[in-house]
């Protein structure tokens, strides 16, 4: 088998509610040349695992990389975990049936976070005339409202209901927020029905905002395994500043309740776990994330905010940010953090943007960042059009 073979090309589905294209994994870029169908278009999954689309995908992948997977490949030269790897060690990659599942039941939230944008929050859409500034400072198409497809969600129920869900292995929810959306206890109704719970691995992210209907929970800790993700980029105020729209104490509250089904249900069933996404918002604050975490006995696991540019931590110069390195108990999660906060990435300074953006929305939100963070924000003016 070739070193580049990767099962989530043969039997994954990944449906982006945002453009409503069915790929094969999330990472997956179209590079607007491949003939990546729209979910209005196809009638089930196995039409799209048997399509001569997927079959170009694996035999262009078995003669080396393909420019469309670059995501996978970067990581795995940083020795970072991929999803390809992770995915190849949880299905078989065989079969026209759908092993891994990954989708946004829509784009319905209850929060306006800085890092996000109409098309993964329809709070944003009750925002028009700040999305319109931000796309004057910007120049990023990202601002735009109502950018998701008409009948997302009656095509997405109506292709699930019709495709062969018994193979099915692994279970992605994506948003919007899973918890807030109204086809969130559909979806675990109809895996219940229609795929074998025993067999099934269950993970979605959450903004810790809101908790399902206790019957629903009942159901889901009776998968194979759970994965609760919960989005955190920072702590009380600074939380409320960034990731707008629910008080610091109801997600604080949140987090003790999934702390508290965590331990019971024993480690390995049911994981919860922080994803932080590390950004100039937050780069400084990390270790207060972990230090709050490691209270309830939760691995943090971050990621890097990789655009737009004018939030990536990488304006910062390197010395500045070498002082913030984490101190974490796990090896690998610790290494993640050392990456992320070093990295040499290179981006354009748009510090400018930055200082523009966060006051349009401290506008809107009736908060100030600089109160929160004072620390990025004196440093951004100090850098700002600088390199």
């Amino acid at each position: 088998m070739s070193k580049a073979i990767c099962k989530l090309q043969s039997t994954g589905i990944t449906i982006d509610s945002a453009a409503s294209l069915v790929k094969p994994c999330c990472h997956f870029d179209p590079h607007q040349t491949l003939d990546i169908p729209d979910i209005s278009e196809i009638d089930n999954f196995e039409q799209v695992l048997t399509s001569s689309l997927t079959r170009w995908i694996k035999k262009q992948t078995k003669r080396g990389n393909i420019p469309q997977c670059n995501t996978c490949w970067d990581r795995e030269k940083s020795n970072l975990q991929s999803r390809r790897l992770w995915y190849n060690t949880k299905i078989d990659g065989t079969g026209d049936k759908v092993e891994n599942l990954q989708i946004a039941l829509d784009y319905t939230c209850n929060l306006m976070c800085r890092i996000c944008a109409p098309k993964h929050s329809s709070k944003w859409n009750s925002a028009k005339e700040t999305v319109k500034e931000l796309r004057e400072i910007t120049g990023q198409p990202v601002y735009q409202t109502n950018p998701i497809k008409q009948n997302y969600s009656q095509n997405l129920k109506r292709v699930i209901e019709n495709s062969d869900l018994s193979n099915l292995k692994t279970v992605e929810l994506i948003g919007g927020e899973p918890f807030y959306s109204k086809n969130f206890n559909w979806i675990i109704e109809t895996l219940y029905e229609k795929a074998d719970p025993k067999k099934l691995e269950f993970s979605t992210v959450t903004n810790c905002t809101i908790m399902p209907q206790k019957d629903i929970i009942a159901k889901m800790v009776k998968f194979k395994w759970v994965n609760i993700k919960a989005s955190i980029d920072g702590l009380g105020p600074l939380a409320e500043s960034t990731r707008y729209g629910v008080d610091w104490q109801t997600i604080d509250n949140n987090i003790k309740e999934w702390a508290k089904l965590h331990k019971r249900a024993n480690w390995g069933k049911v994981e919860i776990r922080a994803n932080p996404t590390v950004s100039i918002l937050n780069v400084n604050k990390l270790q207060e994330i972990c230090d709050y975490f490691d209270k309830f006995d939760i691995r943090v696991a971050p990621h890097a905010l990789r655009g737009p540019e004018w939030l990536c931590l990488e304006q910062l110069p390197l010395h500045v940010r070498e002082k913030w390195k984490v101190n974490y108990w796990h090896p690998y999660q610790n290494k993640q953090f050392y990456n992320i906060v070093t990295s040499e990435r290179k981006v354009k300074n748009k510090l400018d943007q930055f200082l523009q953006s966060t006051h349009v929305l401290d506008n809107h939100y009736g908060s100030s960042f600089k109160e929160c963070n004072p620390e990025i924000y004196e440093l951004a003016e100090r850098y700002a059009n600088v390199g």
